[in-house]
C-alpha cells in the first residue's frame, strides 16, 4: 500500500522512454532483449548449453551449476539504473528488476519447476561488507532475493551465509588479489546448514563482474549437499 501511494504521489519514470510507473518499462526492456539477448550457453566455456547449464566438464574449480542473467552490464540504461540503486539509494529500482528476473527464472528453469516442489527451492544472498551496508543503508542482493522469493513462492532464508571477516571490494582488485581476497571470508551458519541439504539453491547477487565471489559462495554451499546451485543476477559483462 505504501509503495502504491508513493507511486501515485510521485510516479516513477522509465529512464529510457520517460513513460510513468516503471524505472525501466516493459516495452523498453523487451526492446533491449531483442538486441542484447544472451544465447543459451555455459558461462564457463561460452559454448551452447541448454537453459544455461554449466557443462559437467567445465566444473573443474567451478561450483555453481547454472547461471541466469537479466541483462548485459554494457547497456547504458542498465548500467545507469544499477549505479542509482547501488550508490544513490533508489531502492525501488530493484523492485522493477526483481519482476524481470523472476520471469527469466520461470523461462529458464522449466525443467526444475516441473520436477520439484516449491519447498525444494531456497533463495539466498551474499552478506554485504558491514561498512558498505552502513554506507548504503541496505543490501541490494538481499532486497532482490526477497522479491524473487515472493514472486515465485520460493523459500527465503536469511543468514545462511555469514562472513568470517570483512573483505575489500572485488571489482577494485587485480586478478591475483581477487584470488586471495575471499580466502575463508565466508562460512555457512551452523544452525541452518541442514536447510541446504537436498535443495535447489538460488544464489542471488545484484551484479556479477569477476565471478570469484559467487564461485566461492557456491563452493561452501556445495559442502552441504544441495541438489543444484543457480546463480541469479541483474547484470554481468558476459
Amino acid at each position: 500500500m505504501l509503495k502504491f501511494l508513493k507511486d501515485l504521489i510521485s510516479p516513477k519514470r522509465c529512464y529510457w522512454c520517460w513513460s510513468e510507473w516503471y524505472f525501466l518499462c516493459e516495452d523498453c526492456f523487451d526492446e533491449i532483449e531483442k538486441h542484447y539477448y544472451f544465447d543459451e550457453m555455459c558461462y564457463v566455456c561460452k559454448w551452447f548449453s541448454r537453459n544455461f547449464e554449466v557443462h559437467e566438464e567445465c566444473k573443474n574449480n567451478v561450483f555453481y551449476d547454472k547461471v541466469i542473467i537479466m541483462s548485459h552490464y554494457k547497456i547504458k540504461v542498465i548500467k545507469k539504473l544499477i549505479k542509482y540503486f547501488k550508490f544513490y539509494g533508489r531502492k525501488d529500482i530493484v523492485y522493477d528488476f526483481g519482476e524481470y528476473i523472476s520471469n527469466k527464472i520461470i523461462k529458464n528453469m522449466k525443467d526444475e519447476l516441473s520436477k520439484y516442489k516449491k519447498d525444494d527451492f531456497i533463495v539466498v544472498f551474499p552478506p554485504m561488507n558491514l561498512f558498505r551496508k552502513l554506507k548504503r543503508w541496505y543490501n541490494h542482493s538481499e532486497v532482490l532475493a526477497k522479491i524473487i522469493s515472493l514472486n515465485l513462492w520460493f523459500n527465503y532464508e536469511k543468514n545462511i551465509i555469514l562472513r568470517n571477516r570483512q573483505t575489500r571490494q572485488q571489482s577494485k582488485l587485480n586478478k591475483q588479489e581477487r584470488l586471495h581476497n575471499l580466502d575463508e571470508a565466508f562460512k555457512i551458519n551452523k544452525k541452518k546448514k541442514d536447510i541446504i541439504d537436498n535443495k535447489i539453491i538460488i544464489l542471488v547477487d545484484d551484479v556479477v563482474s569477476t565471478w570469484t565471489t559467487v564461485n566461492e559462495l557456491s563452493k561452501i554451499l556445495k559442502e552441504h549437499n544441495p541438489l543444484k546451485i543457480v546463480i541469479v543476477t541483474i547484470a554481468s559483462w558476459f
